[in-house]
């Protein structure tokens, strides 16, 4: 699944950034888990809260 950062890509290289690998490579491993737990979360909310 390929992830979308169009405003963290404009934005350029994080000045201070102390990780190993690049930052947006990070940033793009967090928003993959991030929409995974939300498509998760949804799948076993109830029909009725998702009205």
């Amino acid at each position: 699944m390929k992830i979308e950062t169009p405003i963290l890509k404009r934005l350029g290289p994080v000045p201070f950034w102390r990780g190993e690998g690049k930052c947006l490579d990070e940033l793009e491993k967090l928003y993959r888990k991030a929409i995974e737990a939300a498509r998760s979360a949804g799948a076993r909310q109830s029909p009725q809260a998702r009205s």
